[in-house]
């Protein structure tokens, strides 16, 4: 009787940790380091279809062979489950050992699968996924012990699938909708924590405003919808023109702002430069016509022009954006207390 206490109290232990988890790397790690006061098992795996995650907990001696025995068997039930299938080599599979047995006890390097339980992770009727546990020894596992990896897995599949609403959410907040770039309220969000990391830690950062230059004619003259055509093509280059520690925003309308950090003024002019460049030897495909389309660009960098604020940061870069138009357009200017320009001549 005391024993059966006891496992409630883990269980419960167990299901509130997973259910006060923030993230879903933490579910899973919830779960590892829980559930070894409640199974006997050589490994303990979670496969999540949605982001395509499968995440093993075992004994830190098990060999590689029961590994590949286990994935293969939890991708096999799952597609028997949920009707469909995975390939073992095309999941990403994070593993975690851990010691779950005495020194004198760890697994034999030949060990098989001789014993699992394998459940799906289901929520309002769609299968997300499966849970296992797994042994080398047979008649590993009991009744009680299905009865308390089920209710494990409903608490996991539920908090999974409350993660996937909010990041759903998350992502009509942050994103634009036609250009799937960033959009203007996740430049608060973003900028905020690159400015604040630069000031405090004294390392440069870079802004670059991007306006597309003459864009209305565009719209008037093809239309609105070949003129969204023109903003996603414009979009994809500029995505594909920066490095991955960059971030491009939508700023609004034909406007966009490029966030560089440690990036210094000379090399972020040399970045917008190579952009300006690009976009003005490329032909867009837009709707049946070719177009011809360039940009202009203006710079503001910490700490440079010893801004004090994201606000000021983005308020330099549009200045030099507006000197970089009344230049003439197709320039990259950089922001001076003087409003002077300084371009490369093209």
């Amino acid at each position: 009787m005391r024993l059966i206490f006891k496992n409630l109290n883990v269980l419960r232990s167990t299901i509130n940790a997973i259910s006060t988890s923030i993230e879903i790397k933490e579910i899973f790690e919830s779960a590892g380091n829980n559930l070894p006061n409640l199974f006997d098992f050589s490994s303990f795996g979670i496969f999540w279809k949605e982001d395509l995650l499968l995440f093993l907990f075992q004994e830190d001696s098990c060999p590689p062979s029961f590994t590949q025995e286990v994935v293969k068997n939890m991708l096999k039930v799952f597609s028997i489950l949920g009707g469909e299938s995975f390939e073992a080599d095309r999941i990403p599979l994070q593993i975690e050992k851990i010691k779950l047995r005495p020194k004198q006890m760890m697994m034999d390097p030949k060990a098989t699968l001789k014993a699992h339980l394998t459940l799906p992770l289901t929520v309002e009727g769609e299968i997300l996924g499966c849970i296992s546990l797994n042994s080398d020894q047979p008649n590993a596992f009991d009744v009680q012990d299905l009865q308390f990896l089920s209710v494990i897995g409903y608490q996991m599949a539920a908090t999974l699938k409350h993660f996937q609403r909010f990041s759903s959410i998350k992502n009509i907040a942050i994103y634009d909708t036609l250009t799937g770039l960033y959009n203007r309220r996740y430049i608060e969000e973003k900028l905020g924590v690159d400015a604040k990391k630069s000031f405090y830690g004294g390392t440069p950062l870079s802004l670059v405003m991007v306006d597309i230059d003459h864009f209305k004619k565009v719209n008037d003259t093809l239309g609105h919808t070949e003129g969204d055509q023109a903003l996603c093509k414009i979009s994809s280059l500029l995505k594909n023109s920066v490095r991955k520690k960059d971030t491009v925003v939508r700023y609004g309308g034909e406007e966009f702002i490029l966030i560089l950090p440690e990036t210094g003024l000379e090399e972020s002019f040399v970045i917008a430069e190579r952009i300006r460049r690009l976009v003005e030897n490329t032909p867009f495909e837009v709707g049946k016509a070719q177009v011809n389309l360039t940009v202009s660009m203006g710079i503001s960098n910490f700490p440079s022009h010893r801004a004090k604020s994201k606000e000021e940061l983005i308020r330099m870069a549009d200045q030099a954006l507006y000197d970089a138009k009344r230049g003439g357009r197709n320039k990259v200017c950089i922001f001076t207390e003087k409003s002077a320009q300084w371009t490369i001549p093209t």
